[in-house]
């Protein structure tokens, strides 16, 4: 493969080190876009560019130089479902903005890549058989899922202006460097308070619905394999592993690993009505194509995202 540049948007997030681990390990340029004035710490060795941007500002988009990029990977955008109910507006329109802004500034420098826009598998609806395919009923049940279907519909403007785009919609994704606000990261720092105050009780969400989970590191090898993909069959592909678990499986591996026991009680205001009780995808699509499949194990992913949060209080 020759040794080309990819831009990453949303570079200082959680998926965005370990997509740029990726791309730098098989030997691909990889310039990273920002919000902040200098990358996180843990991202600057594998950068070989940096450009701070707002991506909801146009011109400022604008000077981010695709010159001689063979791929845009899109991340950049706000992720939490739940925070989406608490700031609706934002979540509806900011997604599609940020990716207009960005296509629109690739249109206007003739950028001749492929431009990878990250959607979300929790775009489906989830009252229909499951596993969930790529030609699946969708769903406004939230903000988040709305203001990812108008950044789809966005990017879709774009190819109808020529230029080269996928729609990846991948599953739930966990692994280290997951920060707050996600299932194994509020789990577990709540087991943790259990057991460093002596407590024995957390209080959870609806811990029994069942959802897809995929290690990030598995995540990100799609991407990269969309993005390098010399032609494509399909404009939408899911990433997903095929398999669901519930959140008491999640909570039982952790404290395994923690070595501690907790007994856990339903908070209602932790209980969004609109949860299905499982959701799980089907990801045939990009492995009969690309060859993609997810290889590392529930196990293995908690047991890593545990070391990681060790290592980090250290």
């Amino acid at each position: 493969m020759n040794k080309t540049e990819i831009v990453v948007s949303g570079i200082n997030g959680f998926v965005g080190e370990h997509l740029a681990r990726e791309l730098k390990s098989i030997g691909h340029i990889v310039h990273g876009i920002g919000r902040e004035p200098t990358p996180k710490g843990a991202v600057v060795h594998l950068l070989d560019k940096y450009t701070q941007c707002d991506l909801m500002d146009r011109e400022s988009t604008n000077l981010i130089s695709l010159e001689g990029a063979s791929a845009i990977i899109h991340l950049a955008g706000l992720a939490s479902v739940t925070d989406s109910f608490k700031f609706p507006e934002r979540y509806i329109k900011d997604n599609s903005t940020m990716t207009d802004n960005l296509l629109s500034s690739g249109l206007q420098q003739g950028f001749s890549g492929r431009a990878v826009i990250i959607s979300t598998g929790a775009i489906y609806d989830s009252n229909q058989a499951m596993p969930l395919k790529e030609d699946a009923i969708k769903t406004q049940g939230s903000p988040y899922s709305i203001g990812k279907i108008a950044a789809e519909e966005t990017a879709k403007q774009y190819k109808d202006r020529g230029l080269d785009i996928v729609i990846a919609r991948p599953f739930n994704h966990i692994g280290p460097g997951q920060a707050s606000g996600f299932l194994v990261s509020d789990l577990y720092d709540q087991i943790l308070a259990a057991k460093n105050s002596g407590h024995s009780v957390i209080s959870v969400g609806n811990i029994a619905t069942r959802r897809d989970f995929t290690d990030v590191r598995d995540i990100v090898k799609a991407y990269s394999l969309l993005a390098d993909a010399p032609t494509l069959q399909y404009d939408t592909y899911n990433i997903a592993s095929g398999n669901s678990y519930s959140g008491e499986d999640i909570l039982n591996k952790l404290t395994a690993l923690m070595g501690i026991s907790v007994t856990a009680e339903i908070d209602p205001k932790r209980v969004r009505p609109t949860d299905a009780p499982e959701i799980v995808g089907d990801s045939s699509r990009i492995q009969d194509e690309l060859g993609w499949t997810p290889s590392i194990s529930l196990e293995q992913t908690i047991s890593d995202f545990v070391a990681w949060k060790e290592d980090s209080t250290l």
